[in-house]
C-alpha cells in the first residue's frame, strides 16, 4: 500500500508541476543535466544489453526510490542493484533496449524526465512501458536518480 502511495504521490506531484505555476518555471532541464539524463538512459540501455546490474544501479542517488508500475518499491541503491541482478539472473540479458525520452522539466536541484523504455530477451520476453523519472543534483555537481516509477 505504501509504494502505491509514494508512485500516486510522484505522480500528483508531477502533474502539479506540469500544469502549475508559471511559464518561467516550467524550463525544460539545463544541459549539464540533459548530459547525465542521457548517460543514465543509456547506461540502462548497455546494462540491460551486458548483464552488468552495477552500471544501471550506479545511476541512482544512495536514497533513491525505484517503483514498478504495480506500486511495489524499492528502497536505496544497494537494493536496486540486487533486484537488477535478480532480473538479469531470472531473464538474462536483453537482446535489444532502448529508451526514449520524451521530455523534461527543471525546477531547483530536480529534473522531472518522462518517456519509455523497452528491453527485448532471447526468449521473446519484453518489459516495457512509460515511466517518469525525478534526477537530483549532486553535491558534486551531477545528477543521479532519486525517484523512478513505471507508470501502468
Amino acid at each position: 500500500m505504501r509504494g502505491i502511495f509514494v508512485a500516486f504521490f510522484a505522480l500528483m506531484a508531477f502533474t502539479a508541476i506540469m500544469m502549475g505555476g508559471s511559464a518561467s518555471a516550467q524550463q525544460r532541464a539545463s544541459e549539464a543535466a540533459l548530459r547525465y539524463i542521457n548517460e543514465g538512459n543509456q547506461a540502462w540501455v548497455s546494462g540491460m544489453k551486458n548483464g552488468d546490474a552495477a552500471k544501471i544501479a550506479a545511476t541512482y542517488a544512495a536514497n533513491a526510490l525505484d517503483c514498478g508500475a504495480t506500486g511495489e518499491c524499492l528502497k536505496g541503491r544497494a537494493a536496486i542493484e540486487a533486484a537488477m541482478k535478480t532480473r538479469i539472473v531470472k531473464m538474462g540479458r536483453a537482446a535489444s533496449a532502448s529508451v526514449m525520452s520524451l521530455g523534461s522539466v527543471e525546477r531547483g536541484n530536480f529534473v522531472y524526465e518522462w518517456g519509455s523504455a523497452s528491453a527485448v530477451f532471447a526468449d521473446g520476453k519484453k518489459i516495457e512501458g512509460p515511466y517518469l523519472t525525478v534526477w537530483q543534483k549532486q553535491k558534486d555537481g551531477s545528477w543521479k536518480i532519486f525517484r523512478n516509477m513505471a507508470l501502468p
